[in-house]
């Protein structure tokens, strides 16, 4: 793979400004010139089944797009804007091919530096779906990692939940389990968790992670608990108050998941369908897995916990009040 992307198009002057990011110089397809790595026949897969935490998911397959969306070409034309500010957004589903010069351009860009969280993220989206055909057909350990670092800047709802998803999914579809807690380690921050809520149960509860209060927190609406004020605007004195709540009914402050799912439970669960990845030239590729927030018990007792959380932390937020009022009288 090359170092720099050069074309003939593009004046001697500005091909050092495409010398091409390592994490993802080889991570590339092109589909012409001496480059070349990628064929039709790539493009096409079967439907199998996969299994993981006793529990087997199903993916299969419908048709779609014969064109990979970062596919590069090498003679088509870019150009230097004058203005990037001017320059539109790509449109829904962008393609490499179906770009402007100038828009070229500013993905040449991002290439450089695929971790610049100020370039338009439907740039990003194009190098993604390249990466998508790696945990399918290439690189995986590589991609899996690029995609962790993008997911860690780029903040965009539609990227962290697909490719929160697509991770998880691959992971599992390729007998790969092993870099599921790669993944759950690399959520640091609050937005990574944007993904497929049923997957982050079906992830911690293969691999007993423990399901802390925050856990229960983003869930909240889930198991419909609506008094979500507190949460949204006292959430450090929420957590606390919930800790204290699980631990006063479980004796620790964590909940464990296989205290709520067995095979056997797993196995009688309602199912749903779900695509795994966003690259449209990967096809409308089907996934069966288990509805683990319908399990009655589960979401029953994660309610209880937060209506128990929720009078807890009133009582001492106005606990908190009613001591700083004193404090005021007393000075």
């Amino acid at each position: 793979m090359p170092d720099i992307i050069s074309n003939s198009n593009l004046p001697d002057i500005y091909v050092e400004d495409y010398k091409v990011h390592d994490d993802i110089k080889s991570l590339l397809w092109f589909g012409d010139g001496i480059y070349k790595n990628i064929t039709k026949a790539q493009m096409s897969s079967e439907g199998e089944y996969y299994e993981i935490g006793g529990y087997r998911i199903r993916i299969s397959y419908h048709g779609g797009s014969d064109i990979e969306p970062s596919l590069i070409l090498m003679n088509m034309p870019i150009k230097q804007p004058v203005d990037e500010v001017l320059i539109p957004r790509p449109p829904y589903y962008p393609q490499y091919i179906g770009l402007t010069p100038e828009q070229r351009w500013i993905y040449l860009k991002l290439l450089n530096n695929p971790y610049n969280d100020k370039i338009d993220i439907g740039y990003v989206f194009i190098l993604y779906y390249g990466l998508e055909r790696h945990l399918l057909h290439g690189d995986f350990h590589s991609a899996f990692n690029v995609i962790l670092k993008l997911r860690d800047v780029h903040k965009n709802k539609s990227f962290q939940y697909y490719s929160g998803n697509a991770l998880i999914l691959s992971a599992l579809w390729k007998g790969k389990g092993e870099y599921i807690p790669l993944f759950i380690k690399s959520l640091d921050k609050e937005y990574e968790f944007n993904f497929n809520e049923n997957l982050l149960l079906m992830s911690y509860y293969s691999f007993n992670v423990p399901f802390t209060a925050k856990d229960i927190m983003r869930f909240a609406k889930t198991v419909l608990f609506n008094k979500t004020t507190y949460i949204k605007n006292n959430p450090d004195i929420f957590e606390k108050c919930l800790k204290d709540v699980i631990k006063e009914k479980a004796g620790i402050d964590y909940v464990d998941l296989k205290n709520y799912f067995t095979d056997e439970v797993i196995s009688k669960l309602k199912r749903f369908n779900s695509t795994i990845y966003a690259n449209t030239s990967l096809i409308d590729q089907e996934i069966s897995i288990p509805v683990l927030i319908t399990n009655v018990k589960f979401k029953a007792e994660m309610l209880m916990y937060l209506i128990l959380t929720h009078e807890k932390t009133k009582k001492e937020i106005a606990d908190m009040r009613k001591n700083a009022k004193v404090k005021r009288i007393e000075q």
